[in-house]
C-alpha cells in the first residue's frame, strides 16, 4: 500500500481548489449580505471555519513569542478586513465585477515579485481570463457605485496583503496553527462589529 505520509498535492489541484472556494465562498455570501450583512455574514464564515480548525488542529498558545503574536495578529487583521470589504462590496455591485475588482490586488502581486518572462506571462493570462469569465467586460462601469468599486479593490489590496502575511504566519507556526488561532481573532473582532452595525 502506497504510503500517504509526507504527500503534498499537485500545485495545479490546489490553485483549482482554492479557485473553486473563493467562488462558491463569494456565491453563498450574494444570498446571505441582504439578509444579515457584510458583518454577519464574515463573523458566520471566519467563525464555522475558526471552531472546525480549532478542534482539529488544536492550536497550541502557549510558548508563543511577542514577535508571533504580532505575526498572527497582523494575520487576522488582513483576513477578517479583506473579508469585510468584499462582502461589502458585493453588497453593491454584481458578483463578477466584485470578484474582477479584488483579483486586482494579488495579480499585482504576482506582476510585482515575478523575475521571468513566463511569470508575467501567466498574470496577463490570468487577468484575461478574470475578466471573460466574470461578466465585467458586458457591465456598463459607468453606472456602478464607486463605493462598492473602492470597497473591491480594497478588498484586493487586503488579499495581497494576506498573502505575504499567510508566508510570514505560515514560518512561524506550525501546521495550520496560525491559521486557526488568526480565525478565532478575526471573528472575536468582528462579531462585536457586527452588534454594532445592526445598530
Amino acid at each position: 500500500m502506497r504510503s500517504t505520509v509526507g504527500y503534498r498535492p499537485p500545485p495545479p489541484a490546489l490553485v483549482l481548489t482554492a479557485v473553486v472556494s473563493v467562488q462558491f465562498g463569494g456565491a453563498l455570501a450574494s444570498t446571505l449580505v441582504p439578509t444579515i450583512g457584510a458583518f454577519g455574514s464574515v463573523g458566520l464564515r471566519l467563525g464555522f471555519a475558526a471552531v472546525l480548525l480549532c478542534a482539529l488542529g488544536r492550536p497550541a498558545l502557549r510558548g508563543r513569542s511577542r514577535a508571533d503574536w504580532r505575526v498572527v495578529t497582523a494575520y487576522a487583521a488582513t483576513l477578517a478586513t479583506m473579508n469585510v470589504c468584499f462582502y461589502a462590496a458585493i453588497a453593491h455591485l454584481p458578483l463578477g465585477v466584485a470578484v474582477t475588482c479584488e483579483f486586482v490586488g494579488p495579480l499585482s502581486l504576482s506582476a510585482v515579485l515575478s523575475r521571468r518572462w513566463q511569470d508575467a506571462a501567466a498574470v496577463l493570462c490570468a487577468v484575461g481570463g478574470v475578466l471573460l469569465v466574470s461578466g465585467a467586460l458586458t457591465t456598463p462601469w459607468s453606472k456602478l457605485p464607486v463605493t462598492g468599486v473602492l470597497l473591491a479593490l480594497a478588498a484586493g489590496a487586503c488579499w495581497a496583503a494576506y498573502i505575504m502575511a499567510s508566508g510570514a504566519t505560515g514560518a512561524r507556526f506550525a501546521s495550520l496553527d496560525g491559521l486557526a488561532i488568526a480565525l478565532a481573532m478575526g471573528t472575536v473582532v468582528v462579531l462585536p462589529d457586527r452588534r454594532m452595525a445592526g445598530r
